[in-house]
Parts: structure tokens; sequence; C-alpha cells
């Protein structure tokens, strides 16, 4: 079996890639790896480079590592791109789901500010109202308290009075009774008065009665009786008889 020899035009166009492209792959192998490749031969005239069945399996198995390369670097880039794709998408999606979570945390935010203030509200108002209860409470307490002041003060001033009165009645009784004491010192001393008349009286009834009984007496006896009664008389004016006075002269 004879030996296909193929020129680089003819293999480039047999792989569907240009002849440049595949004399510069060439060139760059030749110089990369020491080698020599393509022998020399004229054709229709010309002189030109043509390539043995080996050359050409080497030169294809440069192409496919190359096509392999580009492809796992077309991948790669795909992968890349991809890649960066998939993390803009993410950080699209992240920063969505952040605008989110900021929106969401932003209207609970406002929302629980709203509720603070809603709650500090209903605080205000209820201390408003306590603090209005506790004033109307305050008021109705001074109120009841300077209600019972002034009541105090009235009773502690009918007390004032009553005792003024009570004193007033002590001394009214006090003085009565000492009038009392005198009037009865009075009496007293009126019945031993009377009893003084009475005793007086009942001496001279029995001396008018003694006199009364004697009969016509002698001269003598009439001069002894003279002179007794002279001498009766003369000491009745040296001890006068007192007289009975009235009890409504003690008064004066």
């Amino acid at each position: 079996m004879s030996e296909e020899l193929k020129t680089i035009k003819e293999l480039a166009d047999e792989l569907g890639i240009s002849k440049k492209y595949l004399q510069n792959k060439i060139s760059y192998e030749k110089k990369k790896q020491n080698l020599s490749i393509g022998n020399w031969k004229k054709i229709s005239g010309k002189n030109t480079i043509v390539l043995s069945d080996k050359e050409q399996t080497l030169i294809k198995s440069w192409l496919n590592s190359l096509e392999d390369k580009q492809e796992d670097k077309a991948d790669s880039l795909e992968d890349k791109q991809e890649d960066k794709a998939d993390s803009l998408e993410d950080k699209q999606e992240d920063k969505a789901d952040g605008l989110e979570d900021k929106q969401e945390d932003k209207a609970d935010g406002l929302e629980d500010k709203q509720e603070d203030k809603a709650d500090s509200l209903e605080d205000k108002q209820e201390d408003k109202a306590d603090s209005l209860e506790d004033n109307q409470e305050d008021k109705a307490d001074g109120l009841e308290d300077k209600q019972e002041d002034k009541e105090k003060s009235y009773l502690k001033e009918r007390i004032s009075v009553l005792e003024k009165f009570l004193d007033k009645e002590q001394t009214s009784n006090s003085e009565l009774k000492k009038i009392i004491q005198q009037t009865q010192n009075l009496l007293d001393q009126q019945q031993r008065l009377a009893l003084q008349d009475k005793k007086l009286l009942e001496e001279y009834k029995a001396e008018n009665d003694s006199l009364k009984a004697l009969k016509i007496p002698s001269e003598d006896t009439k001069e002894e009786q003279t002179d007794k009664q002279s001498q009766e008389v003369n000491n009745g004016s040296e001890q006068p008889i007192e007289a009975p006075r009235k009890w409504y002269q003690f008064w004066k």
C-alpha cells in the first residue's frame, strides 16, 4: 500500500481550516518540539511541501489537542460565563432578597414604630386619664377634708359655746347656792329671834299674872312693891328688852 502524501493546502481543506492557520501551527510545533516536518516535492513543475501519513496524523493530533483545548477553553469560558451569570444572578437575587429584606425590615420597623407610637399614645392617654382621675380624687378628698374641717370647726365652736354656758351655769348655781345659804341663815336667825320673843312674852305674861294675883297689900308692902317696881323699872331701863327684828332687815 502506497503512502498517501498531501500538501498543506490539501490537509487544511480536509480539516476545514485555512492553509495559513495550518502553516502557523506546524511552524509553532516544529520550533517547540524541534521537529522536521514535510518534504519538498516537485508537483506540476512547482516545488511543494508534502506531508506523509505519519506527519498528517501528528498534525491532526495537534489540532485535536488544540481543538480540545479550545473546547476546554470554550467550555471553561462558558462555565465562567455561566458561573458569572449564575453569580450575577445570585448577586441580583441576593440583592433582590436584600432589598426585599430591607423593605420588609423597613416595613416591620415602620409597623413597629407605628405600634410603639400607638402604644405610647395609648399609654399617654391612660396616664392622662389616670392623672385626671387622681386629680378628681384629690379634689374630692380635698373637698371632703374641707367639709370635715368645717364640721369639726362648727363642732368645736358648739363645744366652746356649751362649755361657756356650763361655766355660766356653774357660776349661776354657785351664786344661787350662796343666796340659798344666806336665806337659810336668815331663816335660822329669824327662828331664833322668834323663840327669844316668845320666851320674853311668856315671862311678861307670867309676871303680869303674878301681879294680878296679889290682893291689896299693906303700905309697907306697897312701899316695898313700889321700891321693887322702881328697882325693876330701873333695872329694865338699864337692860332694855331687845325688840324682835324682822327677817327682811337682814337683806339690807
